[in-house]
């Protein structure tokens, strides 16, 4: 019967956690959580930049592709695709500054973004008779397209897509 009773008192006496164990395993899970809460953040800055990313090079690929279309669709008549980038009145490239006989440039704003697009007989250092004035004389075109905005962070970002267009010319 002794042994009975010391055994239920040792047992009462080392049953449950003390108060110390308690706060250890409170200040544990309380680092883990903030630094899941701390991770989450972070995680969805990221993706917000990834979304303005992506929405950047949206906007540059829709614009590159509306010059490609332009220049490999000129109804008939045109001169080998470059008629509609030398036609300031009708053509593609009504709005767009004239800063000279070889560049044009336009600057738009899409939502939150500023799309510069820059139209350029190329190279830059042509004959002075390869410029936009006569549309026989141009035989490649670099366009650029600039996406500019800012991020989450608060920094700007840039998203540029470029390519050169050759003269189609079937004779």
């Amino acid at each position: 019967m002794k042994i009975g009773k010391r055994l239920k008192t040792q047992m009462q006496s080392h049953s449950g956690f003390t108060f110390i164990e308690v706060l250890v395993a409170i200040t544990i899970l309380s680092v883990g959580i903030l630094g899941l809460l701390s991770t989450s953040g972070s995680v969805s800055l990221n993706q917000r930049g990834a979304d303005n990313m992506t929405e950047a090079t949206m906007i540059a690929s829709d614009q590159m592709e509306r010059i490609k279309s332009v220049a490999t669709n000129e109804p008939l008549g045109g001169a080998f695709g470059f008629a509609y980038f030398v036609d300031d009145t009708n053509g593609f490239l009504v709005g767009y500054s004239t800063p000279d006989n070889v560049t044009r440039t336009l600057t738009e704003t899409v939502g939150n973004f500023s799309r510069t697009t820059t139209v350029t007989v190329y190279p830059n250092t042509a004959p002075a008779n390869q410029n936009f004035i006569t549309p026989l004389n141009i035989r490649m075109v670099e366009a650029q397209i600039d996406v500019s905005y800012t991020n989450p962070t608060g920094a700007t970002k840039n998203m540029v897509l470029s390519t050169v267009l050759q003269r189609r010319q079937f004779q």
